[in-house]
């Protein structure tokens, strides 16, 4: 008697973000790649939205928040520690299992010490600490008034 063995495909949705600071007086960039958490509340709002439900908006990432909180990131986050900008994503791309979101601030926006900054979505707006937080991310950057930034997120399911 032959035993069928069912091999489970996990799906751990993980990410990478690349931070781009660029002083438009001198022409610096400085890059960084950061590893990214997706949080709890990111991975159960992903979920619901593979079951479909009755909010077009449920699974959407719309915003990307900055903050000065130095708290380090953990799974049951569900805002930043201290948010002190939001703006909302730019652009969003799909390419195989990879889904990109970048935002780009300008030399007026998201100006001090950055220590956090993290995607939301769902039901999230321009109000501070709205919607699901998606993915959080630790950061260490002073962002000047002669500063743009450009983060560009990516989540990969996987």
């Amino acid at each position: 008697m032959e035993i069928l063995i069912e091999k489970n495909e996990i799906i751990i949705p993980k990410g990478k973000v690349l931070l781009e600071l660029r002083n438009v007086k001198t022409g610096r960039v400085t890059r960084d790649m950061i590893d990214n958490m997706v949080v709890t509340l990111g991975k159960e709002s992903i979920a619901d939205a593979l079951r479909g439900t009755t909010s077009d908006s449920r699974g959407i990432i719309t915003y990307c928040a900055l903050g000065t909180g130095s708290t380090a990131p953990a799974l049951g986050d569900s805002v930043l520690e201290t948010e002190i900008e939001r703006k909302l994503v730019s652009v969003r791309s799909v390419a195989n299992n990879i889904a990109t979101f970048e935002t780009f601030f300008t030399t007026a926006e998201g100006n001090g010490s950055l220590r956090e900054a993290g995607l939301f979505g769902d039901d999230a707006s321009n109000v501070v600490d709205t919607g699901t937080l998606f993915c959080r991310l630790a950061i260490d950057r002073e962002k000047t008034a002669s500063d743009t930034l450009t983060l560009r997120w990516r989540v990969i399911i996987g």
